[in-house]
């Protein structure tokens, strides 16, 4: 059976680098996410997970970055960068 779970990720096409934001969410809990980084006019994306990750920190989870190259849909596949602040 298929995860339901999504993790969101914010996006910089200009330097094809992402962030992932944080994972382990509902979808109504993703949607609540991109629509925060929204006011901030920042382009944040929701990506469905295979299966529910065991790293608290989304920023070192490398389940994350398995399944934002699986299927975020971004061509060409962009890097990963750690976020600094927010």
């Amino acid at each position: 059976m298929p995860s339901s779970l999504q993790l969101v990720i914010l996006y910089d096409a200009r330097r094809n680098v992402y962030t992932v934001c944080d994972h382990n969410l509902s979808a109504e809990e993703a949607a609540k996410e991109v629509a925060r980084w929204g006011k901030d006019l920042l382009p944040a994306f929701i990506v469905n997970q295979r299966a529910r990750h065991r790293t608290s920190d989304p920023q070192l989870c490398r389940a994350c970055r398995r399944d934002v190259r699986r299927s975020a849909g971004l061509t060409p596949s962009p890097h990963f960068e750690r976020r600094h602040s927010k």
